[in-house]
């Protein structure tokens, strides 16, 4: 996930959009669209995001699977997740595939900046978690009590103010976050918290257990850009008109897949 997510984790957003009546509106009170850069031919995926933002700005919780082939923009759409809430938090954790054997790495990403809820927690959850993130000292802590004290700490920080937690690259996270994680997506209720992952394809990166994991989760699957989009897009990253067998040439060979495109297209232009 780049820096453009993880700049968000902790953060706030002010609310100070002006608001208004209309279709780009979300549930519960209007809210006006902020001013994000164009995603070519994600109408769709739009949609299903801004009616999970609306779900929670109504006091409901809600788990989603961004699944798709690496490249796809998985990352774009968590991207426009966040820049589409204008109240409430946002925390994050990516899974780095050098880093997937440090245990509870990504728990402590996500958790951190919630610990000023911390001491609101049952005493064996509060120790459980400390335990885990490295803050406490114990024996090794079990899967339940951490894993309802995340539950709680998410539940406690959304009291105040709408939660989203972003998790880009869950195929790279420590399998003992990503079971924590998983465990809390399925016992979310009114808490008005978001937790949505992305995942990368082919299934074959995860193993058994992690696929086990994220299997009955609400999944979306990004999949690539129509010939029509890939052609917007490239309108936008290349510099002056290319002829158009080089243009078909680049969409052809990166069948919608919108890294490739931008890679194809920036080889091009750096051909003499």
């Amino acid at each position: 996930m780049p820096s453009g997510i993880l700049r968000y984790e902790g953060a706030r957003s002010s609310g100070h959009q002006e608001r208004g009546r209309g279709p780009g509106g979300l549930g519960c009170g209007p809210m006006s669209r902020p001013s994000l850069p164009t995603l070519h031919g994600r109408v769709h995926e739009q949609e299903v995001l801004d009616r999970l933002l609306a779900d929670v700005r109504c006091g409901h919780s809600r788990t989603l699977l961004l699944r798709g082939e690496s490249g796809v923009g998985k990352t774009a759409l968590l991207a426009y997740l966040v820049g589409r809430l204008e109240e409430g938090r946002i925390v994050g954790a990516v899974g780095v595939e050098s880093e997937s054997e440090i245990a509870y790495l990504a728990l402590q990403q996500i958790c951190t900046p919630l610990l000023d809820y911390l001491g609101q927690l049952p005493a064996v959850q509060r120790a459980a978690l400390a335990t885990a993130l490295g803050i406490g000292a114990g024996e090794s802590p079990g899967q339940l009590p951490t894993g309802l004290a995340v539950l709680g700490l998410l539940a406690e920080a959304a009291v105040e103010e709408p939660l989203i937690c972003v998790v880009d690259d869950v195929q790279w996270i420590d399998r003992q976050s990503a079971a924590i994680l998983t465990f809390v997506a399925r016992r979310l209720g009114a808490e008005s918290v978001a937790l949505v992952f992305a995942v990368s394809d082919p299934a074959s990166e995860l193993v058994p257990a992690e696929a086990g994991l994220l299997s009955g989760l609400p999944e979306l699957r990004v999949k690539g850009l129509g010939a029509d989009d890939a052609r917007a897009l490239l309108d936008e990253v290349l510099a002056g008109a290319i002829p158009p067998r080089v243009r078909d040439r680049i969409v052809a060979e990166a069948r919608g897949n919108p890294l490739a495109l931008l890679e194809l297209a920036r080889g091009e232009n750096t051909v003499p």
